[in-house]
């Protein structure tokens, strides 16, 4: 094999790199925007009264004498399951709730009960961070790849063209 075959067979594995690359960052942007986008997603209103009630320890944050409550809430012809760590949500059975469930994905957003709200919504700091990491690490790769002029920048858009056009596939496969 001669360097410039060799060349051209490292070019086009690194191009093959690139797209991969590319469609991994798309698709864990495209996910976080998602789970974002759940989050915030308008609610309808059911409801219910509580089943059961179970809580447990549960070491959170090197917090040892955390307690998680679980409790199921029979609502809507639907028995609905919530754990957290959190002090609202002590209900003893028979307690009436109002649930607040998502239209994006089915999920409890707020639970009502005796004039106290408790959000049950997924936290915003995590999504935001794995999106800007991603993003870096897109600019990074691109710059490097420029940098190096390792493959012609024409080639390192058109890999992330491919890398931001397949990323949806991998959100719409995974619902």
């Amino acid at each position: 094999m001669t360097v410039s075959r060799f060349t051209r067979v490292l070019r086009k594995v690194f191009f093959t790199a690139v797209a991969l690359v590319s469609l991994f960052l798309g698709g864990i942007v495209c996910l976080m925007c998602q789970v974002l986008a759940g989050r915030d997603a308008p609610t309808y209103r059911v409801e219910g009264h509580v089943v059961s009630h179970e809580q447990g320890a549960l070491p959170v944050g090197g917090d040892d004498e955390a307690v998680s409550h679980t409790i199921a809430v029979d609502a809507g012809n639907r028995l609905y399951r919530v754990t957290a760590v959190d002090p609202g949500l002590d209900l003893p059975a028979g307690q009436p709730v109002v649930l607040d469930v998502s239209t994006a994905d089915g999920s409890i957003a707020y639970l009502r009960a005796g004039g106290g709200v408790v959000d049950l919504r997924p936290g915003v700091v995590r999504p935001v961070l794995l999106i800007c990491a991603a993003l870096v690490a897109l600019g990074a790769m691109y710059f490097g790849a420029v940098r190096l002029n390792v493959y012609p920048p024409v080639a390192t858009w058109l890999a992330l063209a491919l890398g931001a056009l397949l990323a949806p596939v991998v959100v719409f496969v995974r619902v």
